[in-house]
């Protein structure tokens, strides 16, 4: 038995999640507030049967390593030890053991270090008397220097260098951490005379620093960063979400800003949702960590994304990512930080008002060109056309086609021609769009829920019974949802060399890609009459009276737009002509005797 196996033996994802969430019993179930989303109705359900959660508002599910996950905002390594300890059960290889973690631990020790120090100079020492005047003027106040660990790097050779020498850290781990460089005359400290913003990951962990000058007359770089090390990649830290990380989920919106006390005086200003990247982009890695707080990005960036190529392909990297993007205007034109601290009001008015990021690319061009002109239209299509290609969801797509064709005072036939040029020129095939994969996500359609329901139904219920009288009235192969239609396939081959129904053992079972539809069948509340013998068969027959009815309406549908189309043969039309009639027929009479 694996070691993940193993903890799922030992545990019961009951009691771990009942430990942070309130279950109530419901029939074999339990369901409780979901703690992902907002709902005043309990829509949350837990099977130990399955070992299973899902959440019916909004979508999230799986075993109790992704309740952790999601829970805690932890990858899988540091779930998959938080339940060993738990459970009792030693790992095999610890993944602190190997030598690539214990550099990394000891990277996070070292910087930990460091961050005090920068911090204790800048508010207990005389040597930090002009960074302390620096911030009063920016505006920042003694309670964000503690809450963002705000410090200040002396102008000394190696001032912090000498400092992590007494306490045991020799110069090439200090190297490794990106705190110290090695020159002709030894080693010295990479920041010196600066304001320090410490870059901490979502947990709190010090990876790596940022030196802002506050001499106006220097010479220096504005700003210096960290370099990339073995626990510091730029690309992958945004600052401040160790703060912001619970606003940021209670809004289910995410700020983005570009500079660290942008992040500060709109936090100071009460606008508490908010992180910076360092630079002009939204990153995979960014995008994936953001997903484990939110659904949706506001765009606070000094740059003009409209002509920033770096914040466009953030932009749709967060589009593949499936957010809900939006574009704030920043008042007067000046920087979050500038905005904040000179009418906060008005920043938080920017905020509510924030509009669709593709309105924004369409009103940022149409103000840069005029679209009145051949050579303004021509401007706006190529800036335009590409973007509008790489929305996934055709009913958006469609409403930006209308609005850019009206806007150019053209025909929606011909932006469409256009962005059929656009794809063609990308290799990318005619009319493709991104297939939905994520069953929590998808949309089903009307027959569809009614086929999950009668899932739910049977599965829950006296299944080898129930599963007898479905496939007198209903066949797998007559089911349109692909995903039921399977699942109905494997019960029909486990009954069949089964003697008994075993809800886990069927379960385990499934291919992987029909377990997130079991589970959302098995987890649908129905305590209210499963156990009731009066209730539970008027329901079960109702169901598979709505299955059927929307089912045939279904398959006349399919048939009725293959007659539309003027490719099919006089004697395949004919065959269509009486299957039509027949099934219009079944369904005549499935309503009258229903």
């Amino acid at each position: 038995m694996s070691d993940i196996d193993e903890i799922k033996a030992r545990l019961n994802i009951v009691d771990v999640i009942g430990e942070r969430v309130t279950l109530k019993n419901a029939g074999r179930n339990f369901k409780g507030l979901c703690p992902f989303h907002t709902e005043k109705s309990p829509s949350f359900m837990v099977s130990p049967d399955r070992q299973t959660f899902h959440c019916f508002g909004c979508g999230k599910g799986g075993s109790v390593f992704d309740f952790v996950m999601l829970f805690d905002h932890v990858d899988f390594a540091e779930a998959l030890e938080t339940l060993a300890e738990r459970a009792g059960v030693k790992l095999e290889r610890r993944f602190a053991d190997t030598p690539e973690a214990k550099l990394r631990q000891k990277i996070l020790e070292v910087n930990h270090l460091a961050g005090e120090y920068y911090h204790y100079l800048l508010t207990n020492h005389a040597i930090g008397d002009h960074a302390r005047s620096y911030l009063k003027h920016r505006g920042i106040s003694d309670k964000s220097i503690e809450t963002f660990s705000l410090g200040y790097s002396p102008n000394d050779w190696d001032g912090l260098a000498s400092f992590l020498r007494k306490k045991g850290y020799d110069d090439s781990l200090l190297e490794r951490a990106g705190l110290a460089i090695r020159g002709g005359r030894g080693y010295y400290d990479r920041f010196r005379g600066r304001v320090m913003f410490a870059l901490k990951d979502h947990r709190g962990n010090v990876l790596g620093f940022s030196g802002r000058v506050f001499d106006p007359d220097a010479k220096e770089a504005k700003y210096i960063n960290t370099s990339e090390t073995p626990v510091y990649t730029k690309g992958k830290v945004l600052y401040a979400l160790d703060v912001t990380k619970d606003a940021i989920q209670k809004a289910n919106e995410a700020i983005i800003m570009e500079g660290e006390l942008d992040v500060i005086s709109s936090f100071q200003a009460g606008i508490s949702n908010v992180v910076a990247i360092k630079g002009s982009a939204v990153t995979e890695d960014h995008a994936r960590l953001l997903r484990r707080f939110t659904d949706r990005l506001v765009f606070a960036l000094d740059s003009d994304m409209a002509g920033d190529a770096a914040a466009r392909r953030g932009i749709d990297i967060a589009e593949k990512n499936g957010f809900d993007m939006r574009v704030l205007s920043i008042p007067s034109g000046k920087d979050p930080d500038e905005a904040a601290r000179e009418n906060p009001g008005l920043l938080k008015k920017a905020v509510k008002e924030a509009v669709p990021i593709y309105d924004y690319f369409l009103s940022s061009a149409l103000k840069r060109y005029d679209g009145a002109t051949s050579y303004g239209k021509k401007k706006i299509s190529e800036e335009l056309l590409p973007i509008l290609t790489k929305i996934d969801n055709p009913i958006v797509q469609g409403h930006y086609v209308r609005a850019l064709a009206q806007a150019l005072a053209v025909s929606d036939e011909t932006v469409q021609e256009g962005l059929t040029r656009v794809r063609a020129a990308k290799g990318r095939p005619l009319g493709e769009v991104k297939k939905d994969t994520d069953h929590a996500e998808a949309t089903l359609t009307r027959v569809e829920k009614a086929e999950l329901y009668l899932l739910s139904l049977l599965v829950q219920g006296k299944t080898p019974q129930l599963f007898i009288e479905l496939q007198n009235e209903m066949p797998p192969d007559s089911f349109h949802y692909p995903a039921v239609r399977s699942i109905l396939k494997e019960l029909h081959s486990y009954l069949n060399t089964h003697a008994a129904f075993a809800t886990k053992a069927f379960a385990d079972a499934l291919p992987p890609e029909l377990t997130p539809t079991f589970d959302e069948a098995f987890l649908s509340d129905i305590s209210g009459f499963l156990d009731d013998d009066e209730r539970f068969p008027r329901e079960w027959k109702k169901a598979v009276l709505e299955a059927k009815r929307l089912g045939f309406r279904k398959h006349m549908e399919d048939i009725t737009a293959l007659l539309r189309d003027k490719t099919v043969s006089t004697d395949r039309q004919d065959a269509l002509q009486e299957e039509l009639r027949n099934v219009a027929a079944d369904l005549s009479s499935l309503e009258k005797g229903g």
